[in-house]
């Protein structure tokens, strides 16, 4: 094993400086997930009017049985509680679940902008949390983990209905969709949040359904990445903004853009047979139409359970990461970091990411992995290797 960074052992001073001045670091015990389908733990089966794929086989297929997640298993909110050793997160609208450890409000087809038929845009999302906020006491909701994966709708549908637009369109789109979760951030925190967990957008045009629509799947789709690319630079500037203006703010960024770029590209590093196909649908790289007839015998060889969702084994690696991960693939902290930040020392945490800040420059490498003709030239010499070359998986 290599020697450890030195910025890494800073941050384990610090760390270890933090616990020693505050001995009593109680860990959150509530978890709120606001999000999209990648998220959703059943909640788009209880206000759709239509079948819900989600809650038949083969989804659920690993676990015996369909939840309402799109996937062959678990989700990663699912992982992120049990390493947090509290019960998996109920959907909010399931009415009579134990929500004394949270509640998950994410649901498929969501969307930042906008407000689509039978789903509830992060604002409704944020609406739903705000009229059951006393659920939980002030300390549970300060205390709490505000985890958020969304964006992809609005991006894939802003694509299709855009096919050529110009930088500065397409830079006032990502700027309006940023200024809404702003807005929506501060009233969680104006509610007593002070957690917040941000799992960046993939690569949008990576996925499946996408390649397949678009007809060349050997290639991603170069508009819908550029677009969550934008999207995630500014995202990754509105949280430095926030820590700084709001009292208390602390957030967790997960390069989540770079993990699904890395297993598309380098499949059998990460222990997938492939990364471009989905497990389960019709077409080229079974992008659509996900059902029992045209389902695979082992999802966990693949990265893609369907045309837009991960598998478990890609969940499972996620939540690994967003977890414990270093500073080049999640910063400032990780989840497990972000549990032990005390809520009531923005003078210290201040100095501290001072003084981190100068031994180690986390948020330009995160910004630098998303320079799209990098990532396009990567891939073009990533192709011309053998795939199957033994490499050291990676978390």
């Amino acid at each position: 094993m290599a020697n450890p960074k030195p910025h890494l052992l800073c941050l384990s001073f610090f760390s270890f400086l933090l616990l020693l001045h505050f001995p009593t670091v109680s860990l959150a015990q509530t978890f709120f997930v606001f999000g999209d389908g990648l998220y959703d733990a059943g909640n788009k089966q209880f206000i759709s009017s239509n079948r819900v794929d989600a809650s038949f086989p083969p989804y659920g297929v690993t676990v015996g049985e369909a939840t309402g997640r799109w996937s062959d298993g678990r989700i990663v909110p699912d992982y992120l509680a049990s390493f947090m050793g509290i019960p998996q997160i109920p959907p909010i609208l399931g009415g009579t679940a134990d929500f004394s450890h949270g509640a998950n409000f994410a649901i498929a087809d969501a969307t930042v902008l906008g407000s689509p038929p039978e789903t509830l845009t992060l604002s409704q999302q944020v609406i739903k949390f705000s009229e059951n906020k006393n659920k939980w006491t002030t300390q549970a909701r300060s205390e709490a983990i505000y985890l958020f994966y969304i964006g992809s709708d609005d991006y894939l549908n802003y694509a299709k209905n855009n096919p050529n637009p110009s930088d500065d369109q397409k830079e006032a789109f990502v700027d309006r969709v940023i200024t809404s979760i702003e807005a929506e951030l501060k009233v969680i925190y104006g509610s007593g949040g002070r957690k917040f967990a941000f799992q960046n957008l993939a690569p949008l045009g990576c996925l499946p359904s996408v390649k397949q629509a678009n007809g060349n799947v050997q290639e991603c789709v170069r508009l819908p990445s550029e677009m969550a690319a934008l999207h995630n630079k500014k995202l990754l500037h509105l949280l430095v903004e926030l820590s700084r203006q709001l009292n208390g703010f602390q957030y967790s960024f997960y390069d989540f853009f770079s993990s699904i770029q890395n297993r598309v590209i380098k499949s059998k590093t990460y222990t997938f047979e492939t990364g471009i196909a989905a497990c389960c649908g019709t077409g080229s790289v079974n992008g659509s139409s996900c059902s029992t007839n045209n389902v695979c015998a082992n999802p966990e060889d693949y990265l893609f359970f369907d045309g837009k969702h991960l598998t478990q084994e890609g969940n499972l690696q996620a939540a690994h990461l967003i977890w414990g991960s270093d500073p080049e693939v999640i910063g400032p902290n990780n989840l497990r970091e972000l549990l032990f930040l005390p809520l009531d020392t923005p003078f210290i945490l201040a100095d501290i990411q001072e003084a981190m800040a100068a031994t180690r420059p986390r948020q330009i490498k995160i910004e630098s992995l998303y320079d799209i003709k990098k990532m396009e030239s990567e891939m073009d010499k990533q192709w011309l290797y053998q795939v199957g070359k033994a490499s050291s998986f990676l978390i």
